[in-house]
Protein backbone atom coordinates (compact mmCIF):
# COMPACT_ATOMS: atom_id res chain seq x y z
CA UNK A 1 0.00 0.00 0.00
CA UNK A 2 1.63 3.21 -1.11
CA UNK A 3 1.21 5.84 1.60
CA UNK A 4 -1.16 9.02 0.45
CA UNK A 5 0.25 12.40 0.74
CA UNK A 6 -0.83 14.68 3.10
CA UNK A 7 -3.06 17.50 1.80
CA UNK A 8 -2.54 20.75 2.46
CA UNK A 9 -3.00 23.95 0.04
CA UNK A 10 0.57 24.10 -0.85
CA UNK A 11 2.70 20.95 -0.46
CA UNK A 12 6.40 21.51 -0.61
CA UNK A 13 8.12 20.51 -3.36
CA UNK A 14 9.78 17.33 -1.50
CA UNK A 15 6.27 16.11 -0.88
CA UNK A 16 5.40 16.37 -4.38
CA UNK A 17 8.58 14.11 -5.34
CA UNK A 18 8.05 11.44 -3.32
CA UNK A 19 5.31 9.54 -5.20
CA UNK A 20 8.24 8.65 -8.01
CA UNK A 21 10.76 7.51 -5.29
CA UNK A 22 7.81 5.39 -3.66
CA UNK A 23 6.98 3.96 -6.86
CA UNK A 24 11.15 3.49 -8.22
CA UNK A 25 11.39 2.29 -4.65
CA UNK A 26 8.80 0.49 -3.51
CA UNK A 27 10.86 -1.36 -0.63
CA UNK A 28 11.59 1.66 1.17
CA UNK A 29 10.11 3.47 4.04
CA UNK A 30 10.41 7.62 3.39
CA UNK A 31 11.17 10.10 5.46
CA UNK A 32 10.96 13.37 4.13
CA UNK A 33 12.91 16.46 5.69
CA UNK A 34 11.70 20.30 4.17
CA UNK A 35 14.79 22.32 5.43
CA UNK A 36 13.94 25.67 5.55
CA UNK A 37 16.24 28.49 7.24
CA UNK A 38 13.76 29.11 9.26
CA UNK A 39 12.33 26.13 10.53
CA UNK A 40 11.97 22.46 9.06
CA UNK A 41 9.22 19.95 8.26
CA UNK A 42 9.19 16.55 8.89
CA UNK A 43 6.75 13.99 7.48
CA UNK A 44 7.41 9.68 8.71
CA UNK A 45 5.86 7.60 5.56
CA UNK A 46 5.30 3.82 6.28
CA UNK A 47 5.00 1.01 3.69
CA UNK A 48 1.97 -0.26 5.93
CA UNK A 49 -0.08 3.03 7.00
CA UNK A 50 -1.70 5.66 4.32
CA UNK A 51 -0.88 8.69 6.66
CA UNK A 52 2.14 9.92 7.36
CA UNK A 53 3.46 11.29 11.05
CA UNK A 54 3.86 14.79 10.48
CA UNK A 55 6.59 16.87 13.25
CA UNK A 56 7.40 20.69 12.90
CA UNK A 57 10.91 21.59 14.17
CA UNK A 58 11.36 25.40 15.15
CA UNK A 59 14.99 24.41 14.14
CA UNK A 60 15.99 26.35 10.95
CA UNK A 61 19.71 25.79 9.28
CA UNK A 62 19.72 29.70 8.62
CA UNK A 63 19.40 30.06 12.53
CA UNK A 64 22.11 27.61 13.40
CA UNK A 65 24.52 29.54 11.11
CA UNK A 66 23.64 32.75 12.00
CA UNK A 67 23.72 31.90 15.58
CA UNK A 68 27.01 29.32 15.47
CA UNK A 69 28.83 29.54 12.32
CA UNK A 70 28.52 33.20 11.10
CA UNK A 71 31.34 34.70 12.55
CA UNK A 72 35.22 33.35 11.41
CA UNK A 73 36.80 31.52 11.99
CA UNK A 74 34.40 28.69 12.76
CA UNK A 75 35.64 26.09 15.25
CA UNK A 76 35.01 22.25 15.88
CA UNK A 77 33.40 23.60 19.30
CA UNK A 78 30.74 25.95 17.43
CA UNK A 79 29.90 22.83 14.96
CA UNK A 80 29.61 20.69 17.95
CA UNK A 81 27.66 22.57 19.48
CA UNK A 82 24.87 22.92 16.22
CA UNK A 83 25.49 18.77 16.28
CA UNK A 84 24.37 18.99 19.96
CA UNK A 85 21.24 21.44 19.24
CA UNK A 86 19.85 19.33 16.34
CA UNK A 87 20.44 15.86 18.00
CA UNK A 88 18.27 17.67 20.98
CA UNK A 89 15.40 18.27 18.32
CA UNK A 90 15.34 15.37 15.59
CA UNK A 91 16.37 12.37 17.68
CA UNK A 92 13.23 12.51 20.11
CA UNK A 93 10.78 12.30 16.38
CA UNK A 94 11.68 8.83 16.38
CA UNK A 95 9.85 7.73 19.42
CA UNK A 96 6.54 8.06 17.88
CA UNK A 97 7.69 6.27 14.09
CA UNK A 98 7.29 2.73 13.19
CA UNK A 99 9.85 0.23 12.81
CA UNK A 100 12.65 1.89 9.99
CA UNK A 101 12.08 -1.85 8.46
CA UNK A 102 15.11 -3.28 6.01
CA UNK A 103 15.16 0.25 4.18
CA UNK A 104 14.76 3.56 4.96
CA UNK A 105 15.54 6.82 2.82
CA UNK A 106 15.68 10.01 3.58
CA UNK A 107 14.17 12.63 1.16
CA UNK A 108 15.48 15.81 1.79
CA UNK A 109 14.09 19.77 -0.18
CA UNK A 110 16.16 22.90 1.38
CA UNK A 111 16.75 25.90 -0.26
CA UNK A 112 21.06 26.33 0.18
CA UNK A 113 21.05 22.14 -1.59
CA UNK A 114 22.47 23.17 -4.75
CA UNK A 115 25.91 23.66 -3.17
CA UNK A 116 25.87 20.13 -1.31
CA UNK A 117 24.57 18.24 -4.45
CA UNK A 118 26.86 20.09 -6.87
CA UNK A 119 29.97 18.88 -4.68
CA UNK A 120 28.69 15.05 -5.08
CA UNK A 121 30.88 12.51 -6.98
CA UNK A 122 27.14 11.65 -9.03
CA UNK A 123 25.06 14.69 -8.80
CA UNK A 124 22.54 13.41 -10.55
CA UNK A 125 22.16 9.97 -9.47
CA UNK A 126 18.80 9.75 -7.84
CA UNK A 127 19.74 8.04 -4.49
CA UNK A 128 22.89 8.72 -2.64
CA UNK A 129 24.47 6.42 -0.03
CA UNK A 130 25.25 8.26 3.40
CA UNK A 131 28.69 7.43 3.26
CA UNK A 132 28.56 10.04 0.83
CA UNK A 133 26.98 12.74 3.11
CA UNK A 134 29.72 11.70 5.52
CA UNK A 135 32.35 12.13 3.23
CA UNK A 136 30.91 15.31 2.32
CA UNK A 137 30.97 16.57 6.35
CA UNK A 138 34.71 15.60 6.81
CA UNK A 139 35.58 17.17 4.12
CA UNK A 140 33.60 20.36 5.28
CA UNK A 141 35.81 19.70 8.86
CA UNK A 142 38.78 19.17 7.08
CA UNK A 143 38.42 23.26 5.45
CA UNK A 144 37.43 24.17 8.94
CA UNK A 145 40.38 22.46 10.67
CA UNK A 146 42.66 24.31 7.94
CA UNK A 147 42.91 21.87 5.39
CA UNK A 148 44.15 23.14 2.22
CA UNK A 149 42.45 21.54 -1.21
CA UNK A 150 40.84 18.31 -0.21
CA UNK A 151 38.65 20.76 2.07
CA UNK A 152 34.97 22.04 1.33
CA UNK A 153 34.32 25.42 1.99
CA UNK A 154 30.60 26.24 2.12
CA UNK A 155 28.79 29.37 3.49
CA UNK A 156 27.50 28.91 7.24
CA UNK A 157 23.89 28.40 6.03
CA UNK A 158 24.80 25.60 3.55
CA UNK A 159 27.30 24.21 6.86
CA UNK A 160 24.21 24.10 8.81
CA UNK A 161 22.44 22.44 6.40
CA UNK A 162 24.98 19.96 6.17
CA UNK A 163 25.18 19.02 9.28
CA UNK A 164 21.48 18.94 9.91
CA UNK A 165 21.21 16.59 6.81
CA UNK A 166 23.65 14.31 8.07
CA UNK A 167 22.20 13.96 11.67
CA UNK A 168 19.03 13.27 10.12
CA UNK A 169 20.84 10.47 8.11
CA UNK A 170 22.52 9.27 11.14
CA UNK A 171 20.02 9.46 14.08
CA UNK A 172 17.30 8.42 12.16
CA UNK A 173 18.69 4.89 10.24
CA UNK A 174 18.47 6.04 6.96
CA UNK A 175 20.73 4.42 4.55
CA UNK A 176 20.26 6.47 1.65
CA UNK A 177 19.00 10.03 0.74
CA UNK A 178 17.31 11.70 -2.40
CA UNK A 179 18.41 15.62 -2.25
CA UNK A 180 16.36 18.37 -3.92
CA UNK A 181 16.99 22.31 -4.39
CA UNK A 182 13.70 24.32 -2.89
CA UNK A 183 11.98 27.02 -3.89
CA UNK A 184 13.60 29.87 -1.74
Amino acid sequence: MTPSLPSTPSQPAALLALPALQARYPDHGWVVLQADPDASQVWRFARETTSPIRHHLPLGYGQLATQYLRRPPVTAGHVEQVIELVEDQIMPLTRSWPAAGPSLGLLCSAPDMAALIAQLPDPQAALQHTDTIEQLFNRYANHMMGGGHSGLQLSPAQAALLILLRECLHHWGCEQVALQVAAP
